[in-house]
């Protein structure tokens, strides 16, 4: 069996000792440990060097509820620009797709014409209107907006 190289930390918010509730070593030579506090249940994340003699745990910042759906939909955003460019099939400009979102938003077209109308699929269209393409670029309020 071999030893723990985990160290006692305590809570930042009430100084108390917290415990291990689940660990990970994603990086080769690297521990994270993520603890919660016994007495007011927070929770931390702890990095600790494998590969340094002595290394301590260091508690790595907590990022925020707003910060975290942030960069949830900044990945989101890039990872939707970056399959189209890569399709390299795009027959419709961002121009085009707000068009198309307001007029079958606002039911000024059916999905049908306005998919003879661009040259595309039905479902192309379907899937514009329902978000699952082009989920990034808004939906205009008014034709002056685009």
């Amino acid at each position: 069996m071999t030893k723990s190289t985990a160290s006692k930390i305590y809570c930042p918010k009430c100084g108390y000792q917290t415990h291990t509730y689940c660990c990970s070593s994603r990086r080769p030579n690297t521990k994270i440990r993520y603890r919660k506090c016994r007495k007011c249940d927070t929770r931390i994340r702890t990095i600790q060097r494998l590969d340094v003699v002595g290394a301590v745990e260091e508690i790595q910042p907590s990022r925020t509820e707003e910060e975290i759906n942030q960069s949830r939909s900044e990945l989101c955003s890039k990872y939707q620009r970056g399959r189209r460019d890569a399709m390299n099939q795009i027959k419709l400009t961002e121009r085009d797709v707000a068009e198309i979102k307001f007029l079958i938003h606002n039911d000024i077209q059916t999905q049908a014409y306005t998919a003879m109308q661009y040259g595309v699929e039905k479902t192309a269209i379907h899937r514009i209107a329902t978000g699952a393409c082009f989920a990034d670029v808004p939906t205009p309020r008014s034709l002056a907006d685009l």
